[in-house]
């Protein structure tokens, strides 16, 4: 009996191992893994992948117009290296991308962790039907259409409240790849996209390019993060005028752009300095905390041969206007480049107010850290009188004058203010009528001062991941964002063992999410389940009554954020 007993145990255990470390099934999306890079594929139908599932990107995945991709919120989307996997929403189509505070959607690298390069997969690209000031422009990066119908990559209409769906709580790691000089897809790239689509909670990090790009339309954003990029953090580009509030870049600073240079903003009207094309670009920023290789004084100076230069270029006709925002950790400040640029400055139209700057280093040819070079004036009209602009003169500051809270750890960082930064004290204005409709704040920045919120209550907390080269998704996706707390998860032995009736079982959450504390008899048949639900990060004791059981061996089972394991006990009666 011992022996027929101890059998049926080895099977349970046998059936039990293969269980907790099996993955999630994958399945293969687009022209399939075998294709030529570049490939294009078309979904000719509504399609839903779901979170039980992880799906591998390949090839130009066209979402072709009239239909739709729903992706469930903790979905992990894979893009295939070899074939440059791609998700492009063309005009008329839409996605709905919807993950959650603590199941968000990602779409990172199919390589391994300590493999991952910006630019493995291809990126994200929204294509719509509001205003551009372009005829039918093409979208950068080299799309091939193939047997899709329409013109796939063409963008821009008359719709100012064109719908491309949502992408919110989402997050798009190591995308990107350049077809061609200064002809690339970035992170996420927008393309006449309308206000009526809801784009927030987005991370891009290292991308190979841009991690936010917009090509004219009116969408709006908020609580966006461009993380380690190769060139810029936010780029517009041939009309944009969308609004973004709460937005935080932070460079890495062995990342830049080998062929270029690489900016916090970047805006153009379009490739002319003299350009009158209407819409003009210009989109209104508040609340922008940027962050550049030099995090903290010990950073300075930054590696030598980068090319990581200003916090802000803006040129070429744009209209950009930059409000109650940071900009610090750059060498250089701001740098408004030709002489229609500086006359929408002088009139007015493009606006820097309430702005405080901090750079290390005078670009050559200027007696400041801003570019005294390409516009003499820029120090005097930063300082007018009533815009509440710092470091206007343009004299050297360290980064450490800024007074952020905890900026040391380039993946674990803490971009509050301190109490006494001038974030928090240096005031910001909301009656501009260009900030009609933005939330308003008492502090300059994407943050909150220390004393006001803490870590866990941030808008980055929980989703977000600033260490997406080391994660490893084979479990799925676990909370590792910067706020969220974080903690080992652990499955431990119940005590007492053998116990009649009743036992505890003791266990750690690594991270907030759904968890669940099944119980098995010998056969794997689930007998009790102790758990099931969502459960922040920290320590927990469960509670098995086995009254009216019989005797024998028996297993339970922790799954979770980031752990599927299971033990043996004992029911002796």
């Amino acid at each position: 009996m011992k022996r027929f007993t101890f059998g049926l145990t080895i099977a349970a255990i046998a059936v039990m191992a293969a269980t907790a470390f099996a993955s999630k099934p994958q399945v293969v999306i687009g022209p399939g893994l075998a294709s030529a890079p570049r490939t294009p594929y078309c979904q000719l139908f509504n399609r839903v992948l779901d979170s039980d599932t992880t799906y591998v990107l390949t090839g130009l995945y066209y979402v072709q117009p009239g239909y739709n991709i729903t992706i469930q919120p903790g979905t992990l989307i894979l893009g295939d290296k070899t074939t440059s996997g791609t998700l492009i929403i063309t005009r008329g189509a839409q996605i709905f991308a919807q993950g959650t505070l603590h199941q968000p959607i990602v779409f990172t690298s199919s390589q391994a962790p300590g493999n991952r390069n910006p630019g493995d997969w291809g990126g994200i690209i929204l294509l719509g039907s509001a205003p551009v000031n372009k005829v039918e422009p093409v979208i950068e990066g080299g799309l091939i259409g193939g047997d899709c119908t329409g013109t796939v990559g063409t963008y821009g209409g008359a719709d100012a409240n064109d719908n491309s769906g949502v992408v919110s709580y989402v997050r798009i790691e190591f995308a990107g790849y350049r077809f061609q000089l200064n002809n690339e897809i970035n992170g996420l790239t927008f393309g006449g996209v309308g206000a009526g689509t809801q784009i927030d909670h987005v991370q891009v990090s290292y991308s190979f390019d841009d991690s936010y790009e917009c090509f004219g339309g009116t969408v709006n954003m908020k609580y966006m993060v461009a993380f380690g990029g190769t060139d810029d953090d936010f780029d517009t580009d041939f009309g944009y005028t969308g609004h973004v509030q709460f937005g935080f870049g932070l460079k890495d600073p062995d990342i830049w752009d080998d062929t270029g240079e690489s900016n916090g903003f970047e805006s153009d009207n379009d490739g002319s300095s003299t350009s009158t094309d209407n819409p003009h670009t210009h989109p209104i920023y508040s609340n922008i905390t940027l962050v550049g290789p030099e995090r903290t004084n010990a950073d300075v100076p930054f590696p030598i041969g980068s090319h990581i230069q200003y916090e802000a270029v803006l040129r070429r006709s744009t209209q950009t206007s930059i409000y109650n925002s940071v900009a610090m950790g750059f060498p250089w400040g701001v740098s408004l480049r030709d002489a229609t640029t500086q006359g929408f400055a002088n009139s007015n139209v493009l606006q820097i107010r309430n702005f405080s700057t901090q750079g290390t280093l005078n670009p050559v040819g200027s007696s400041s850290v801003h570019d005294h070079a390409a516009w003499s004036s820029i120090e005097t009209w930063l300082n007018t009188a009533g815009w509440g602009n710092l470091n206007t003169g343009g004299t050297i500051r360290q980064p450490d004058t800024i007074k952020l809270n905890d900026m040391s750890n380039l993946n674990a960082p803490d971009p509050r203010p301190m109490s006494d930064s001038e974030l928090a004290t240096a005031g910001v204005d909301f009656t501009n009528p260009a900030l009609a409709g933005f939330d308003v704040t008492t502090y300059r920045g994407a943050f909150p001062p220390v004393g006001q919120a803490s870590l866990n209550s941030l808008w980055t907390a929980y989703w977000t991941n600033f260490d997406p080269q080391n994660t490893d998704y084979s479990m799925g996706i676990t909370l590792t964002g910067v706020s969220g707390p974080s903690m080992k998860p652990s499955l431990g032995q119940n005590h007492p063992n053998p116990f009649n009736p009743q036992t505890a079982i003791d266990y750690t959450v690594g991270a907030h999410g759904t968890v669940k504390l099944e119980v098995f008899n010998a056969r794997g048949e689930l007998v009790r389940t102790l758990v099931n639900g969502e459960k922040d990060a920290g320590n927990y004791t469960a509670h098995f009554n086995a009254d009216g059981m019989a005797s024998g061996v028996y297993f339970y089972r922790l799954i979770g954020p980031g752990i599927n394991e299971y033990k043996k006990m004992v029911l002796l009666k």
